[in-house]
């Protein structure tokens, strides 16, 4: 008997959920580039190629659409860690996998980390707010776990500070989505994440990197007490005070969530009289971090030009790059949405002073990798963008992590590996 055909599917569950995928994937493409915060239903609904009241019966807000990309992203975090749970690896090499598919991940899921990172805090309501703030606890576990095994294994090396190793993983990996990969002659997030993965676990120096007082570390020092002694001149003055009022908001809420209003308050000003020190929100911003490009650059060719070995002078600009970001902490915080910043016409300045120093350090990795003392990563451009967005996970989230604790653990990953050479 031959059995009855089955019913043919109706048009409502075939094509809405194709729709509704297509509107999420439009919507995250426009977050990811023009922001959640610029982006209204009508831009989503035209880009979409469709009315904007017919957004509305897919979706009844900008933010169901904003949660629904967090949550897929969160849901696929978690699926991970199911994976990695499942895999029949050594701690090691477990370690190395895990590492590499969270990263992938973010490559994957852009808008939702923009979200997450820097719309959300001032522009979300509570709702999405709890949905940011969900992030799965396993994934935390499974770094922990995955890093034990390995330092009980023999694998990583003891000497590597296990609490610093899983922030930086975490940071690096859960960010490489939204890192500004420029100048590194068109990497895929498969070849990004392959050099990520690489330095933090293998290091670059060819030999042992020993601790040894440099040239080019008399170098950062100097820099380092110069900009102690500018910072109270930069900052003197009511233009100094709403300068740094703006610093700390753009840090805490994002440039494009920050207004005049919230710098004035801040600043202890009426809205009105912040206008005589600043025409926009633009005009700080491009002041901030132009100051910040301008002595990070300074400091770099100092560095560089102090005569030291190469090994010794990427030591030296590791050290420098965490005093930068013990003394510029806001400015660091603030680049986590470089990428925006460049799209909406605000970074030409840091652009040029990132780019010169981006090429400073690539030209100095490979001399190294020339005169032997480095391997061969990846390309200059590369590596030197890497090892910029490693370290330039921020340190002062764990309170307890010493400058001289953190100078101790770059040097153990970024030169030596976290990983024991066999």
């Amino acid at each position: 008997m031959t059995p009855p055909s089955p019913p043919p599917p109706g048009p409502s569950l075939s094509v809405r959920p194709r729709r509704r995928d297509q509107i999420l994937t439009t919507a995250a493409q426009l977050f990811a580039t023009k922001g959640y915060t610029k982006t209204s239903m009508r831009d989503v609904a035209g880009a979409s190629g469709i009315l904007a009241g017919s957004l509305y019966h897919h979706f009844d807000s900008k933010e169901a659409i904003a949660v629904e990309l967090v949550e897929n992203y969160y849901t696929e975090l978690v699926e991970v860690v199911r994976r990695s749970a499942a895999v029949e690896a050594d701690p090691l090499t477990a370690l190395r996998l895990f590492t590499a598919e969270i990263a992938g991940l973010a490559f994957q899921h852009q808008a939702a980390l923009q979200i997450r990172m820097y719309d959300a805090p001032s522009a979300a309501s509570s709702n999405l707010k709890t949905v940011i703030h969900s992030a799965p606890a396993s994934l935390s576990r499974r770094w922990r776990t995955l890093i034990s095994a390995a330092v009980a294994d023999g694998t990583i090396s003891p000497e590597v500070d296990q609490r610093l190793l899983r922030h930086v993983l975490h940071r690096v990996t859960t960010q490489a989505g939204l890192a500004a990969w420029t100048g590194t002659r068109g990497a895929t997030p498969q070849q990004v994440t392959d050099c990520l993965t690489t330095i933090l676990f293998d290091g670059l120096a060819a030999g042992p990197a020993e601790s040894t007082e440099s040239a080019a570390l008399a170098a950062v020092s100097d820099a380092k007490a110069l900009w102690e002694a500018d910072a109270a001149e930069r900052l003197a003055g009511r233009r100094g005070a709403v300068l740094a009022a703006a610093r700390d908001q753009f840090a805490l809420r994002g440039f494009e969530s920050t207004t005049m209003r919230d710098i004035a308050d801040v600043a202890g000003l009426t809205a009105s009289n912040l206008y005589r020190y600043f025409e926009s929100k633009d005009s700080m911003i491009l002041e901030i971090l132009g100051d910040f490009s301008d002595r990070l650059l300074t400091a770099y060719k100092e560095v560089l030009g102090a005569g030291s070995t190469v090994t010794e002078t990427l030591d030296a600009i590791l050290w420098l790059l965490e005093q930068a970001s013990q003394q510029f902490g806001p400015e660091i915080e603030i680049l986590q949405g470089y990428g925006r910043l460049v799209a909406l016409g605000l970074g030409e300045h840091y652009e040029q002073g990132a780019r010169a120093r981006l090429a400073l350090l690539a030209q100095l990795i490979g001399a190294g990798v020339t005169a032997g003392e480095f391997k061969q990563v990846a390309s200059p451009e590369l590596v030197a963008t890497c090892v910029r967005e490693i370290m330039w996970s921020p340190m002062r989230d764990l309170s307890s992590a010493s400058p001289l604790r953190a100078r101790k653990f770059f040097r153990r990953t970024v030169l030596s590996g976290a990983a024991v050479r066999s």
